[in-house]
């Protein structure tokens, strides 16, 4: 029977053993999570802010990170809905991505990147090039909730997608397996291969995105092919013992949608092709309330972590998202229902969180309140920042703040009362029409 974790002491001790990746150790379980607030020069580079950014919370003791806001391939640098990104798609930006790999192995910290091909259903079409998915299914965004703080006036769906031919699954499994190559160039000690959220290779995932009837749509086996043929190329380009990982939707939360342990079971089938990491993600655009949640551990409440061990069994390493309590993540890993705890928003609040975890100082750690205006800012396109940490958006000397123009417009869109507003005007002009 295992002991439940109640004391700081315990949980620091648990959160501070190392963990093995494949032949890569790291000194913790604490994990930086990707997110796109890297804000990189406009043609794809890692910036001083980049850097600085990363720098500061390897310095904070994080035991890995994962570089995210980032694309393999020009078709996602020309569909993204947010710009700039960090750019693995052309060999000119090796020698640059060399320069943020150095900067992080500074603490002593590995660093992996997110390779991302394709935005898939949430795409913007540019350049007279439509986006394509498993399915021609658009994504009504939020339609099962949406986070606090967070309003979209009137509702938003996209485009719908052109369905995704063979040969374009095979050119876009081509971007990745590049990508890899760049990145293992560059210095990074591992990859992950983008299949969460309503993106591009997620949208194959489920049955409620993926209504194909050739060898890519119907059962687990199949709806896993592309992400399975996918990860067996890059393993093949990286060799076998570089860590190889998904960062993958677990939980649809949307009446129709596919559950955990549906999801588990299409991970089974890719994990045969030489995984060895998943990074869960609950939720998507669809159900943005479940993936950006405003409590710590709402995913191992669901069961995701644990369907996801009961199909995978130990092999595959488990990073639980969305936990910043310490002791509900030691006693996740000590049930063995995952193996590290993977924090995004709780990092910008306080880059030193790994080290006062660690360290028993529990009580000092400034504490995400999920206010969501990092998310307002990335929506709008504007430099993220975090208003219970200064520091955060400006690690690097001299980088460019948000206008008082740009501030406005992210307290107004996280305003109740004039989003409402604007919701009911909105709505009234859809009527009209």
């Amino acid at each position: 029977m295992t002991m439940t974790i109640t004391s700081t002491s315990n949980a620091a001790a648990v959160l501070a053993s190392p963990l093995k990746i494949n032949g890569l150790e790291i000194k913790n379980r604490i994990i930086l999570g990707p997110m796109a607030v890297l804000r990189p020069t406009e043609d794809g580079r890692p910036s001083e802010q980049s850097i600085a950014f990363l720098k500061r919370r390897a310095q904070g003791g994080v035991g890995l990170v994962i570089v995210g806001g980032s694309v393999c391939s020009e078709r996602a640098w020309n569909e993204s809905p947010f710009a700039p990104n960090l750019r693995f798609d052309k060999d000119e930006f090796v020698d640059d991505l060399k320069r943020l790999t150095a900067a992080v192995h500074e603490y002593g910290t590995p660093v992996f990147a997110q390779l991302f091909p394709s935005f898939g259903r949430m795409g913007v079409p540019r350049n007279d090039r439509w986006i394509s998915a498993a399915s021609p299914k658009p994504v009504s965004i939020g339609s099962g909730g949406l986070p606090n703080h967070l309003y979209i006036p009137g509702g938003r769906i996209t485009p719908v997608p052109h369905e995704a031919s063979a040969e374009e699954i095979k050119d876009i499994e081509v971007s990745v397996v590049a990508g890899a190559r760049r990145a293992k160039a560059a210095g990074f000690d591992g990859v992950e291969i983008g299949a969460h959220m309503c993106y591009f290779y997620s949208s194959f995932l489920s049955p409620l995105s993926n209504q194909r009837t050739d060898e890519y749509g119907g059962s687990a086996e199949n709806r896993a092919r592309i992400l399975r043929d996918v990860v067996a190329a890059v393993r093949a380009e990286v060799g076998t013992d570089y860590p190889v990982g998904l960062r993958m939707s677990v939980n649809d939360h949307m009446r129709g949608g596919q559950e955990p342990e549906g999801f588990a079971e299409v991970a089974s089938h890719i994990a045969r092709a030489g995984l060895d990491f998943i990074s869960l993600s609950e939720g998507n655009y669809e159900s943005m309330r479940d993936n950006v949640p405003s409590t710590s551990g709402n995913m191992l409440a669901h069961g995701e972590p644990q369907a996801f061990r009961k199909a995978l069994g130990s092999g595959v390493r488990l990073f639980l998202s969305s936990t910043p309590d310490p002791k509900q993540a030691a006693n996740a890993i000590t049930a063995g229902h995952v193996d590290a705890s993977m924090l995004a928003r709780q990092m910008l609040a306080d880059p030193d969180y790994a080290l006062k975890v660690i360290e028993g100082r529990e009580a000092e750690i400034v504490w995400c309140d999920h206010a969501n205006s990092c998310l307002r800012r990335l929506i709008l396109n504007v430099p993220v920042a975090c208003h219970k940490n200064p520091e955060m958006g400006s690690e690097a000397p001299d980088t460019k703040r948000s206008s008082p123009g740009q501030e406005f417009a992210v307290w107004a869109a996280g305003n109740k009362v004039l989003m409402g507003a604007a919701d009911t005007l909105a709505r009234a002009a859809q009527k009209m029409k």
